[in-house]
């Protein structure tokens, strides 16, 4: 009986338990639906905006700058010296525009100051948004450009002052004497002096603007916090620029990204007492290229193996390859230069039976003619950025009784043109990069370096998975079927030494110098690179988002919200 009792006593308690914990999940679920905050961070006073904008304050000479006062905001800031405005809006008035409206040109069409056939009916400033969902917001703007003031439309307030020195009076006496919800400060010394002198620190009245508007920033701040229902209120306070402006970074310095762009380097501070530090740096920009290597330019400087060694790089009608190569190119557009090639001549007509890679535009070419071709034919890949390291790839895959030649620039797939009828390529011509002999095309001026030859159709996973790796070694899956590998990075001597197991090296030709270089190799693009730090089309979100104001998807914005975790 005592264990029948025991038992009973805990099943009961199990059911308890259960109900227990039940009905802790339903009232959970109940809270979540409502507010998502951790109370330890709320501050239960009216939500408000003081909204700084800056022209030509460059992200990184303002993080350079001696600025006490900006700096005594980032501890309960979101904020970013690297971020972007669109590269595309080359005009203050494109640039103010997606401050205020938060989308990009192509939808605002504001481009240039006389806002001539602009979208802003679809795509309005802000304050239309917030007057719809709260008419009782009381909004003020400041400026001393007649153009920013007439992107203000539907502001409560919205005066043209004398400069930058009246925009800061007129803030700190709407903080002091009246009740705005959002108030907006434009100021434009900084580019002035930018114009004037460089948009860089080494230079003195563009270091002292920056640090002057640094000292307007704390005069409001102070006006801010002496608000005298200061506590009762929650203010976000942003401060960013509307863009940068052209400067020259030293080599070491450029990326050759849009983050060396210094016109488009932008900052944006989000500071709210409820936001805990968090600072948006530079991504990920590729990975880091150097060495030393020769330039292939003109018909003398090239390199060559000789033709009694170049046997092993024919491809026949039953040849499995794979063929990579690092490229810079030093002009934007080539017509028809060889940069690869194994055939008797590369000529108008393309009379010999081989393949050559070669520049054509601002693209390039797989391009074979075999015994069974009546002419020759040809596989496009892509497009190449002058000045950048591009890796190309092509290779020969053999699908059911089909054969393919299959292009891909920094691992990306571009193209296909099926060779199965074309028969053997194979011919006994040297292997030759650069110049290669014939008439009717264009000259070489490339570097190009990590030539690798696989007798393998390298999956492409792996194309994509390596193209942007500077070396090669027993890690890669298809290492074991290479014929030949230059890095071409030797540095000194005359040849351009293979280190697969062949060794069948280059031999330079032509008054050849080793030189320097030390660059990025596949970095993303801009539009990639921009989604990864903040964008000065997503302030306007953000205001919005902190105004609890709910973000229509019929008002198509291009920004996004930016939080502290």
């Amino acid at each position: 009986m005592m264990k029948k009792y025991k038992l009973l006593i805990g099943l009961m308690a199990t059911i308890i338990t259960t109900a227990i914990f039940s009905c802790n999940k339903d009232f959970d679920r109940t809270l979540g639906t409502k507010d998502g905050t951790d109370t330890t961070k709320v501050r239960y006073g009216s939500r408000k905006v003081l909204y700084l904008i800056v022209d030509g304050a460059r992200g990184q000479s303002v993080a350079a700058a001696n600025i006490p006062n900006i700096t005594a905001l980032l501890p309960t800031s979101i904020y970013s010296w690297v971020a972007l405005n669109e590269p595309e809006a080359t005009q203050n008035a494109s640039n103010w525009a997606n401050m205020l409206t938060g989308v990009k040109k192509s939808k605002s069409l504001v481009n240039d100051d006389a806002l001539t056939n602009n979208n802003l009916q679809n795509y309005p400033i802000i304050f239309k948004r917030i007057k719809e969902s709260r008419p009782q917001t009381k909004i003020a703007a400041y400026t001393s450009s007649a153009v920013f003031k007439s992107l203000t439309a539907g502001a409560d307030i919205s005066d043209l002052v004398a400069g930058d020195d009246q925009v800061k009076a007129a803030v700190i006496n709407q903080l002091n004497t009246d009740t705005a919800s959002v108030v907006v400060g434009h100021f434009t010394d900084v580019d002035k002096a930018g114009i004037a002198s460089g948009y860089d620190n080494s230079f003195p009245a563009y270091k002292a603007a920056i640090e002057k508007f640094d000292g307007g920033v704390g005069e409001i701040m102070a006006a801010l916090k002496k608000r005298k229902n200061y506590a009762n209120e929650d203010w976000l306070v942003v401060i960013a620029s509307s863009d940068g402006g052209a400067f020259t970074l030293p080599p070491n310095a450029d990326d050759q990204t849009i983050f060396s762009k210094t016109a488009n380097n932008a900052f944006v501070i989000y500071c709210s007492a409820s936001y805990q530090k968090r600072i948006l740096v530079k991504p990920f920009t590729g990975n880091r290229y150097l060495g030393k290597t020769v330039k292939l330019v003109g018909q003398d400087i090239r390199a060559e193996i000789a033709a009694t060694d170049a046997s092993v790089y024919n491809i026949d009608d039953t040849t499995k390859m794979t063929i990579e190569l690092k490229v810079k190119k030093n002009k934007e557009q080539f017509f028809w230069p060889s940069i690869l090639g194994k055939r008797n001549e590369w000529s108008s007509g393309h009379p010999s039976v081989g393949w050559v890679i070669y520049l054509e535009d601002r693209y390039w070419y797989f391009e074979w003619r075999g015994t069974k071709d009546g002419d020759y034919k040809q596989c496009r890949g892509g497009d190449l950025i002058q000045g950048r390291w591009e890796n190309l790839s092509v290779k020969l895959e053999q699908r059911g009784s089909q054969r393919f030649i299959r292009t891909y620039t920094n691992g990306t797939f571009n193209n296909e043109v099926e060779i199965t009828a074309s028969g053997s390529l194979a011919n006994s011509n040297a292997l030759k990069l650069g110049y290669l002999n014939g008439q009717g095309h264009g000259e070489p001026d490339v570097y190009v370096t990590d030539i690798r030859f696989f007798k393998l159709s390298v999956p492409d996973g792996v194309i994509q998975q390596y193209a942007c790796e500077t070396a090669i070694d027993q890690s890669h899956p298809a290492y074991n079927y290479l014929v030949g590998y230059w890095p071409a990075t030797d540095g000194n001597g005359d040849k351009m030494i293979d280190l697969s197991s062949q060794a069948r090296d280059f031999k330079l030709q032509g008054a050849y110098v080793w030189e320097n270089f030390n660059d990025l190799i596949c970095p993303p693009s801009a539009s990639t690179l921009a989604v990864l730090v903040p964008q000065t089309a997503d302030i306007p979100v953000q205001v919005i988002n902190w105004l609890k104001i709910a973000n229509k998807q019929t008002w198509a914005l291009d920004g996004r919200v930016w939080l502290d975790q």
